[in-house]
């Protein structure tokens, strides 16, 4: 009798994450809640502003990725992005802050934020003093 050995296939899941910090004051913090909540967009927020949000989040999600060594080559396949949130905000009030933080990542985590790369968008809430993003590929 011959024993016989299988070979198991593993999956492998791979993941990246990173952190972007709130500002330290309650002031500074509400200010922010009160400029990038999806509210101030729908407010009439004019389109040179929101250009100048997004050039602020383009830096601050990269500068945040360069100071935690995040990986600087797109995953090869598609990828799912979960964002948790601690900052007062109801969990749809971050629609903008995502697509800005996603939009960052174009290039560097991802290829593009087409469906083709990018299968879901998550929020949750948690209880840290930052943004935590992650991206994992599916």
């Amino acid at each position: 009798m011959t024993s016989r050995r299988w070979k198991v296939k593993t999956m492998t899941c791979r993941s990246e994450s990173f952190r972007i910090y709130y500002p330290k004051s309650k002031a500074e913090r509400k200010r922010w809640n009160k400029e990038y909540g999806m509210n101030a967009y729908y407010a009439g927020k004019h389109w040179s502003k929101r250009r100048e949000d997004a050039e602020y989040w383009h830096l601050l999600v990269r500068g945040a990725m360069n100071k935690q060594e995040v990986r600087r080559t797109p995953f090869e396949k598609p990828v799912e992005i979960s964002f948790l949130w601690n900052d007062r905000l109801d969990i749809d009030n971050h629609a903008i802050m995502g697509k800005m933080i996603l939009d960052a990542m174009k290039g560097r985590l991802i290829n593009d934020d087409s469906r083709s790369w990018v299968k879901g968008v998550c929020h949750y809430f948690h209880d840290e003093d930052y943004i935590l993003v992650q991206v994992r590929e599916v």
